[in-house]
């Protein structure tokens, strides 16, 4: 298993998410914290969301302790942005450190009663495609609110990486 598959996932993850976040800080205070009708509501809580999965598995899978956060903390779109730069900088940080066998450890998360362990690197994998999963439907409730989308594909952030070596 390679670490440097995990480190490009997740800056991919990163461009990703701050492509649609561009669009977000686009609608008004009032678009984003709309309910909405679709998973967990508004735009504001698909966000908080997103990024408290990202927080709380990372950290379990650092440290052994869970900590979720709350959508109380994060009232506007600023704290929302601030977290979410903090939690990215420690997400990216633990990948670079990690080892080939690392990824190999098994964990399970207290909260989890019947289900089985799992590897690290199936952890990270989840993630990366809940991030992925979440920011289509954040995509969806733009459109539906009349504001701008973006892609998301892969390619685009390998195409744009290319162009910054140029």
């Amino acid at each position: 298993m390679d670490t440097a598959y995990f480190c490009d996932l997740y800056r991919y993850t990163y461009w990703a998410n701050r492509k649609v976040w561009a669009c977000v800080e686009q609608l008004n205070d009032e678009q984003f914290t709309q309910e909405l009708d679709y998973s967990i509501g508004a735009l504001r809580n698909q966000c908080i969301h997103t990024m408290g999965v990202e927080s709380w598995w990372i950290t379990f899978l650092a440290t052994g302790t869970l900590q979720f956060l709350s959508f109380d903390d994060y009232p506007t779109r600023a704290s929302v942005r601030a977290k979410w730069d903090e939690i990215e900088r420690y997400v990216l940080g633990y990948l670079d450190s990690l080892t080939p066998d690392q990824l190999q450890r098994e964990v399970h998360p207290d909260f989890w009663e019947d289900d089985p362990p799992i590897k690290l690197w199936q952890a990270l994998l989840q993630v990366a495609n809940h991030s992925t999963d979440h920011r289509a439907q954040i995509l969806a409730g733009l459109h539906r609110l009349g504001g701008p989308t973006v892609g998301q594909d892969y390619l685009d952030y390998l195409d744009e990486q290319q162009k910054q070596l140029h």
